[in-house]
């Protein structure tokens, strides 16, 4: 947070310039897959590093290091059946970061051969590479939200392209749903979400960094006024629930400078599965020093 401000100076430059810079990207891959027989076990035991080797040594985004993120992906193969010439393996991947965009995806598939080279190019569909770029781009998309007010735009716009792609593909498995998910992020209603992480980092960065008990709770109730309105519009939205899972436990410190205990009694409406954090954030302030 104490380099916010750097970081969002950064990040308008990348649009009123008209050029992208870089988003370094460091991942860690693991990969499950006891339920397979030993031949196809040995097969697929080797994407783990090739993946890593695929993400973290390309330029997703430009030259700039401004910004960072930091994943995961955990591959989980269930079976595999021949198509043709070709093997083609099931299963799971679930996403995780610290940003919270942390995704679970139970219809994968793909083909892969030991030893098959992974070459970066958007314009041809690959079944694994493009499912690797398409939540590459989501998790870079919802990271740029947090730091101008939907600043994944140009991110998501490339992860739909993807969708389409692979609905046009031989390997068409969960490709609508993960159209449905980039859609469903980027719609009218989550533009409350979209703009709410933006306050809710900003917020932050001005109770943490600055200790200011004047803007403090102005973004604290902006984010609670725009969460109140996608919780009304959505009220199981599965964004908003992501959101949530990701950052409940950041509220008390959103809202240590403001004067009463409004933000925290509402958030009790909004998140009412965890009315027992928003309550910790209720009584006397500590102005500031936090745990």
């Amino acid at each position: 947070m104490l380099q916010r401000l750097a970081a969002i100076a950064f990040v308008l430059s990348l649009f009123t310039s008209g050029s992208i810079d870089a988003q370094t990207v460091s991942a860690q891959v693991g990969l499950q897959a006891d339920r397979l027989q030993p031949e196809d076990r040995n097969i697929v035991r080797d994407i783990p590093r090739r993946l890593e080797d695929y993400i973290n040594s390309y330029d997703w985004t430009g030259d700039n290091e401004e910004i960072k993120i930091k994943c995961r992906l955990n591959f989980i193969i269930e079976a595999v059946s021949d198509r043709g010439s070709e093997r083609v393996y099931r299963g799971q991947v679930v996403t995780n970061s610290p940003s919270g965009e942390n995704f679970v995806d139970r219809s994968i598939e793909f083909v892969y051969q030991e030893g098959q080279s992974m070459i970066h190019d958007e314009a041809i569909f690959n079944p694994l590479t493009s499912l690797i770029d398409f939540y590459i781009y989501m998790m870079i998309a919802g990271e740029l939200d947090a730091y101008l007010i939907k600043g994944g735009t140009f991110f998501y716009d490339r992860a739909r392209n993807i969708t389409e792609l692979g609905l046009s593909s031989n390997y068409k498995a969960g490709w609508t749903d993960r159209q449905n998910e980039v859609n469903l992020v980027t719609d009218a209603d989550h533009a409350f979400l979209r703009e709410a992480k933006f306050y809710f980092y900003e917020g932050l960065f001005y109770v943490e960094a600055r200790r200011d008990i004047e803007k403090g709770p102005l973004y604290s109730k902006k984010v609670v006024d725009l969460l109140e309105n996608i919780q009304r519009l959505r009220p199981s939205s599965k964004v908003l629930k992501r959101f949530l899972d990701a950052h409940n436990s950041e509220f008390c410190k959103l809202f240590n400078f403001d004067t009463d205990d409004n933000n925290a009694t509402r958030m009790m409406a909004i998140d009412n599965r965890r009315r027992e954090v928003y309550e910790a954030c209720t009584g006397p302030k500590d102005r500031g020093e936090f745990n």
